[in-house]
């Protein structure tokens, strides 16, 4: 996108979702859809970035939980919170 001169690198509202770029990479997208991202693929910088930047994602992985606060840990943390 151009703007006064200057070209914009950002998604917008015509970009397709993240996960529609990841199901195109997954060649899961019907003909039409396929068809669709393709054409704009030629003419998106900002698209095409993140394309490559997803081709790291694992298909198929599971977000790990975050672990727990040790108890000690959590009440000392409370205590100098409630102090603020």
């Amino acid at each position: 996108m151009k703007t006064s001169g200057r070209t914009l690198f950002l998604k917008t509202a015509a970009c397709p979702a993240s996960t529609t770029l990841l199901s195109f990479r997954g060649n899961t997208l019907s003909k039409k859809a396929a068809t669709q991202v393709r054409e704009h693929l030629e003419g998106c910088d900002f698209c095409n970035a993140e394309r490559q930047l997803l081709a790291h994602h694992k298909a198929g992985r599971k977000a790990s939980k975050a672990p727990d606060i040790p108890i000690n840990l959590r009440i000392l943390a409370e205590a100098i919170l409630a102090r603020r």
